[in-house]
């Protein structure tokens, strides 16, 4: 069985930049919103109870989920977002444990961004946070996803803060820096969880 690495991060932090480094290095990179957009394809029951509960406002003209208006819909109301939640993470749970026990990597990095806020961090060998000042997440939010203030205030407002999210974390990468000194940190990283995981004694 891979080790697992539990990444994660609030939005625009640069988690998935993170994680597709660790790919580069050979890490087995799973991640939940990947995973999110493979089980409410068209036709899936996960779409359909979607649907059924949200109405058919939040599919678009090609028949796909329109995901920028469903989050504009859950990250200002609690209930909806739960609810959303309750179709979505136990398929999403099963499914990225699946894949990796089913992989052959030394370790897996499973990018989940609610790790923290759905308990999941406890079934991780570790807990990899990456950090962000806000100014910067705002400046990328607004940049490379065209999201509003006020939206990406929202969704700020419904994730925990880096404060609390840190208390959780045996590694922390701070992603304020340029993108050469996050390569080093992260080959620092990876060097280590080969020496963790390598040395760890194989269960069956």
């Amino acid at each position: 069985m891979p080790g697992k690495i539990g990444l994660t991060g609030g939005i625009g932090s640069g988690k998935s930049t993170v994680a597709s480094l660790f790919g580069v290095l050979g890490a087995e990179v799973i991640d939940a919103d990947s995973i999110a957009r493979e089980i409410t394809e068209p036709g899936s029951t996960e779409l359909n109870l979607i649907i059924d509960y949200f109405g058919h406002d939040i599919i678009d003209k090609s028949g796909q989920l329109d995901r920028a208006r469903l989050a504009g819909i859950v990250f200002s109301d609690t209930a909806k977002r739960q609810h959303l939640e309750s179709i979505l993470h136990p398929p999403i749970h099963k499914l990225m444990h699946d894949r990796c026990s089913q992989s052959k990597a030394v370790y897996c990095v499973l990018e989940i961004p609610l790790l923290i806020e759905t308990g999941q961090w406890k079934e991780m060998d570790r807990v990899l946070v990456v950090t962000c000042s806000k100014e910067i997440r705002i400046q990328r939010l607004e940049k490379d996803r065209e999201m509003d203030r006020s939206r990406i205030q929202r969704i700020f407002d419904a994730q925990l803060p880096d404060e609390q999210r840190i208390t959780f974390a045996d590694d922390i990468i701070d992603n304020d820096t340029s993108l050469h000194r996050l390569e080093q940190t992260i080959l620092t990283l990876h060097e280590s969880y080969l020496e963790i995981f390598n040395s760890a004694p194989t269960v069956a």
